[in-house]
Parts: C-alpha cells; structure tokens; sequence
C-alpha cells in the first residue's frame, strides 16, 4: 500500500512535499554522555614479557575514575615517601 502511494506521489508531484515532512529528523551529533558510555578497550604488556598481554575493556567513565583513583594512590605513596626519615 505505502509503495502505491509513493510512486503516486512521484507521479503526480503533488504529494511530494507531503513525503519530504514525514522523513525522520538526522541524527544528533555526539554528546559528552553518550561518549562517556563509549567501551574503550587497552591492552596492558605482562612485566617481563615482550609478547604477553592483556585485554581490558571498559566504558570511559570507568576509565576516568580508575585513572582517578591510580593517580590518587600514586601521590599518596610517593608523600608517604617523602615524609617518612631516611635514618635507622
């Protein structure tokens, strides 16, 4: 039914514009929250091993607080380091 339709309108011209209307609307470009829940997947080397490796996916949320969270670590460790007396 809707191809009889449509090559009436092609036809006559007239419905033409009637069909333009019903089209969906294009896409929305991308936002922050939709790349946010993007899957990013990194490839950690075994220490010791030049061939030896693996995969880890994660959304990029995960990956910003797990980026967070090592860097948090990090820093404590090394002010830890750095307040502790270097004498027995």
């Amino acid at each position: 039914m809707r191809i009889a339709l449509i090559a009436v309108a092609i036809v006559s011209g007239v419905a033409a514009p009637a069909l333009a209307q019903t089209a969906p609307p294009p896409a929305a470009p991308a936002t922050e929250t939709d790349r946010s829940k993007e899957i990013v997947c990194r490839r950690e080397v075994e220490t010791g091993s030049l061939v030896k490796s693996k995969k880890t996916c994660h959304t990029r949320a995960q990956w910003a607080y797990i980026d967070d969270t090592n860097q948090a670590q990090t820093r404590a460790m090394q002010d830890d380091m750095r307040t502790r007396s270097g004498g027995n």
